[in-house]
């Protein structure tokens, strides 16, 4: 890149030559006086450059918001300044979009012309998914007005150059049963801790910070005060990675694939970062993965410290992934069932040996017998509904955190929503803490509106 003359005028310097050998020849002066035009234009086109653009433009970029939601519409505005002490007739500004970001709408080009000190604005709105994106520096390319000089550049772009597409967490819904190992969950029973839990008799050994004084001076017996002992929760967070919850309400916008796939990391994350020991089940989810229990379905089992993040994050990802190529929701009222093998229940769900592709039995055989569930799902089909319900009734304290992938436009969607609000009161009926989420707004309000119906 850089600055080069374009050779535009051939014409016009034959045209000046006929003229002037036209005039020489017959003798006239008007067509001498003619070859004049031209030779000035040629003259001009000559004599006339442009700057270096990298040296006299400026770009700087701005998103927002800069950490959206998947799915969420972000407005890129790109200031482009001319720096330099004349004006430019013709700039042409391309910003470089990531590969694999959707353009929603406007055009990240412009052709326009800059006075000296003066700054134009492009506007453009982009759709991201999942992940993070990093901005390649801009395209300038700058022309003479004569058009036969053109500088070409790539310029870096100060401002924001990377979008992370996240999902905020500030809660999580958690019960009360815990396993004794201190952590973040106030226990039922006394011991060591920070809240005034009850008073006993003095043992021998009892430390002396923890003799009741103010009884010994009253009745002269000792007594020892016992604090409410903060334990952990095993939390287990499942992921819904099988292929028919991949649904999006529209092209280019998540499917229920990425959504839960994001809620899955961002919830255990929250988790682990409380002081939980945290694990994942990745239904649907058969790979070859590091550190992890290759499935169907994939697995890691609860634990803290700096590797269970990593290995949580590969099986949302590999469940994500598979996100990519997601199938429209549906817009005639047909759904994704459960196998032909199924019957249906009394109480409105199937009966089967298997529930969401995995034997409950092995599901019960990687669980913790103390484990508290999560389970993120679209909630699209009885299957997955069957799957929370089964182990619900075996006696795990169960979370549902449902994104909702419906595009309640279509009468055909409007009825998908009406099954899936019906599933969910199912499991409400269960004893499920149910958070319905719509993805365009931050999960963490979402929580927070059901948080007392959560926490137990």
């Amino acid at each position: 890149m850089g600055t080069r003359h374009i050779n535009r005028l051939n014409s016009g310097v034959t045209a000046s030559a006929t003229l002037v050998a036209a005039g020489v020849t017959f003798g006239s002066a008007a067509l001498l006086l003619a070859a004049a035009v031209p030779i000035t234009y040629l003259g001009y086109a000559a004599v006339s450059s442009v700057p270096d653009p990298e040296a006299k433009i400026s770009v700087t970029r701005e998103l927002t918001p800069r950490n959206p939601l998947p799915g969420r519409r972000v407005e890129v505005t790109l200031t482009v300044r001319n720096e330099s002490s004349r004006t430019l007739a013709d700039v042409r500004i391309v910003d470089q979009i990531p590969d694999n970001l959707e353009l929603a709408d406007g055009k990240a080009s412009s052709a326009v012309t800059l006075q000296a000190g003066e700054a134009t604005e492009i506007t453009y709105t982009l759709r991201p998914r999942r992940g993070t994106y990093v901005f390649d520096d801009a395209w300038v390319r700058v022309r003479s007005l004569s058009a036969a000089s053109i500088g070409t550049a790539s310029i870096p772009v100060t401002g924001d150059t990377e979008l992370e597409c996240t999902v905020p967490l500030d809660g999580l819904p958690v019960y009360r049963e815990t396993v004794a190992t201190t952590g973040s969950v106030a226990s039922d029973r006394g011991g060591n801790g920070t809240e005034f839990y009850a008073t006993r008799e003095y043992r021998h050994g009892d430390s002396l910070s923890r003799i009741d004084w103010r009884r010994y001076a009253r009745t002269g017996e000792l007594g020892t005060v016992l604090y409410r002992e903060q334990e952990t929760t095993n939390i287990i967070v499942l992921v819904d990675g099988r292929e028919k919850a991949g649904v999006a309400p529209a092209p280019g916008q998540p499917g229920g694939l990425t959504l839960a796939a994001y809620a899955g990391l961002i919830t255990s994350s929250a988790a682990a970062n409380a002081g939980h020991n945290v694990g994942v089940v990745g239904l649907g989810v058969d790979s070859e993965l590091p550190g992890v229990y290759r499935g169907p379905p994939a697995y890691v089992p609860p634990g803290n410290g700096a590797d269970i993040g990593g290995r949580i994050a590969r099986v949302c990802d590999a469940i994500a992934a598979r996100g990519s190529g997601t199938e429209l929701s549906t817009t005639d009222g047909d759904e994704h069932t459960a196998g032909d093998a199924c019957t249906t229940k009394a109480d409105g769900g199937t009966q089967n040996t298997q529930a969401a592709g995995v034997s409950i039995a092995r599901l019960e055989a990687l669980l913790p017998a103390t484990a508290q569930l999560v389970v993120c799902t679209p909630a699209i089909d009885d299957e997955g509904i069957d799957l929370i319900a089964k182990l619900r009734q075996r006696g795990y304290p169960t979370a549902v955190v449902s994104p909702d992938v419906n595009d309640h436009d279509s009468i055909g969607a409007r009825l998908a929503d009406v099954r899936r609000q019906a599933r969910l009161e199912r499991l409400r009926r269960l004893d499920v803490a149910v958070t319905d989420w719509d993805p365009k707004t931050p999960l963490a309000s979402a929580f927070n509106r059901g948080i007392d119906e959560v926490i137990r």
